[in-house]
């Protein structure tokens, strides 16, 4: 059985970190009858020294595999060479491009070791909205790591053909090395719930990172123009307090008709169910290579109001919005039109939306393209 290790320094059990830790646990557990699956990550959630709860430092053994937990400060260059060293793998399964303190080790560790095969997953860090964050600083690491041929025979996945359009054109990295595969969707908990719609009311949710890349300040500013009683709940980790707290500005000058509430974080495995108590998810993200809160959105069987930067813009079709940051006013529109549904149309909307996603996703075809690429 091939040793299949991964460098995923944002992990289960973190919580605070977005997708990247539900899309590798999901693979996982997909995969782990097929691979010896070995992890490398940290034992702290993203900017914080707390220890998470339920693993300990050092190697740790699940279902899927082992799992190693780098305590805050002991991630050193020499520290993850002599781990992957020890693991000996034959695939590596590199989580972020930018990640210079995984990055770095696992391209050495390739120099020295000619035959081993490298994955590098950016998980959207080339979407322009992102890239222009430390954008210098980003395009000169890239410019090094390309001209010092440190990113020769390296694989680059993106999870969908925009994000690896991204990847060749930032990287100019030739199409045989470039694999276009899917995250692996779950629903944590399926939720057959039927949630009355009356006409005049909206309760909405977004489940997210509140950050400058989820767009949330501009939604909750266009909330403002919307017609009826409006409720936004928002569940998520505050990873940016400066942005949040011009967030909460804007929330106490929003008109009385619009009520915008604070609700923390939720577990992984109470997405659905929390999902299912709203008329529709709400998020016009600058960007998303998957969105897993999207889908589980749709996977619940609720719409979704989304810009068009992520993979699903042909939701429009099926009863909900993708649509063009550009274009405010038809967020606002389309707040207002969801609004105004009620009875047996809002019925329908909720059974496109599962069927749509339904159509779009085939995880048993997405699980083989990742065995064979971890295989080959």
């Amino acid at each position: 059985m091939r040793k299949l290790l991964i460098m995923a320094s944002l992990f289960w059990p973190q919580k605070k970190s977005g997708g990247p830790p539900i899309s590798i646990l999901n693979l996982v557990l997909s995969i782990k009858d097929d691979f010896d699956i070995y992890i490398i990550s940290k034992n702290h959630e993203i900017n914080e020294d707390k220890p998470l709860e339920g693993v300990h430092d050092g190697w740790n053994q699940f279902s899927f595999g082992k799992a190693y937990y780098v305590p805050k400060g002991k991630h050193s260059l020499k520290n993850i060479l002599s781990l992957i060293d020890f693991v000996s793998p034959d695939v590596i399964y590199q989580n972020s491009f930018f990640s210079a303190d995984d990055m770095l080790p696992v391209l050495i560790y390739k120099k020295k070791h000619k035959n081993i095969k490298i994955i590098v997953a950016p998980r959207g860090e080339f979407y322009p909205e992102r890239l222009s964050q430390g954008k210098l600083k980003k395009k000169t690491y890239g410019y090094v790591l390309k001209y010092t041929g440190m990113l020769k025979d390296i694989f680059f996945q993106g999870t969908n053909q925009d994000e690896s359009r991204q990847i060749k054109e930032n990287l100019y990295i030739p199409d045989r090395y470039l694999l276009n595969i899917q995250n692996i969707a779950t629903v944590s908990v399926k939720s057959e719930k039927v949630l009355q719609k009356k006409r005049g009311e909206l309760r909405l949710v977004y489940i997210a990172r509140i950050h400058p890349t989820k767009n949330l300040l501009n939604a909750i500013r266009w909330l403002s123009k919307v017609r009826g009683e409006v409720i936004y709940d928002i569940y998520g980790s505050v990873e940016d307090e400066e942005y949040w707290m011009q967030c909460r500005n804007i929330i106490d000058k929003l008109p009385d008709n619009i009520q915008v509430n604070y609700k923390g974080m939720v577990e992984h495995d109470r997405v659905s169910e929390v999902i299912s108590d709203y008329h529709a998810y709400y998020m016009p993200t600058t960007g998303e290579n998957f969105g897993h809160s999207i889908v589980e959105a749709l996977l619940t069987g609720r719409p979704v109001i989304i810009s068009d930067q992520t993979p699903w813009t042909d939701v429009n079709n099926v009863g909900s919005y993708a649509i063009s940051l550009e274009k405010p006013e038809k967020f606002i529109e389309s707040l207002n039109k969801m609004t105004e549904v009620s009875g047996d149309t809002y019925m329908q909307i909720c059974e496109k939306a599962k069927q749509y996603i339904d159509q779009k996703l085939d995880n048993q075809s997405i699980i083989k393209q990742y065995k064979k690429a971890f295989g080959e």
